[in-house]
């Protein structure tokens, strides 16, 4: 936020200074719609799984799913976070604050319905979280850190495809989650 000027946003949109100034205050007011457009849509998806008919273990497979989906469609996102989590975000204001607990409030209830089925053990909401977050997160900044060329042959580097990490992901989240007995289960 601090390293670009409004001149620089505009030229990369390909529309003047003035036409962002227009639908935005300013800088900030723009940055923050733009976290807040990632957050709605997840949002929002997450409030359509946690009222859908689906079991819960299909809900955070789902969850998994919808974050890579939107991802993949705001590349940006995953850094643009890191970088405001990292400086212990200071651009969020009140209402993007809320959107991101609207977010953890949904997921959060689809870990109380699976508690409550009996599909899920009780966990901690926050630490279940950021254990399917973080990888995500960190995967999408690991991809951006390959992109420079002549990195392609350092092993952590290497291409992960999508559905893999999306099916890797699901089935750590479903492991954490799963009751006890099924934990011992699939150990053996």
């Amino acid at each position: 936020l601090d390293g670009v000027a409004v001149d620089d946003i505009a030229r990369a949109a390909g529309v003047n200074k003035a036409m962002i100034y227009y639908h935005f205050k300013d800088k900030l007011t723009l940055y923050r719609e733009v976290v807040r457009d990632m957050l709605r849509a997840l949002g929002s998806a997450v409030d359509g799984l946690a009222e859908s008919a689906d079991t819960p273990q299909r809900k955070v497979e789902r969850f998994i799913e919808t974050i890579g989906e939107l991802r993949d469609a705001r590349p940006w996102f995953p850094p643009l976070m890191m970088r405001e989590m990292s400086a212990g975000a200071p651009h969020l204001d009140a209402t993007t604050l809320g959107h991101m607990r609207n977010v953890f409030v949904g997921f959060s209830a689809i870990l109380e319905q699976g508690v409550q089925s009996g599909a899920f053990r009780r966990v901690n909401p926050l630490l279940a979280y950021m254990s399917i977050m973080g990888p995500l997160m960190m995967n999408a900044m690991r991809e951006r850190a390959a992109a420079t060329p002549g990195r392609q042959n350092i092993p952590v580097f290497v291409t992960v495809p999508r559905q893999d990490l999306i099916t890797h992901m699901q089935e750590n989240a479903l492991r954490m989650l799963a009751p006890e007995a099924s934990r011992k289960e699939r150990s053996r």
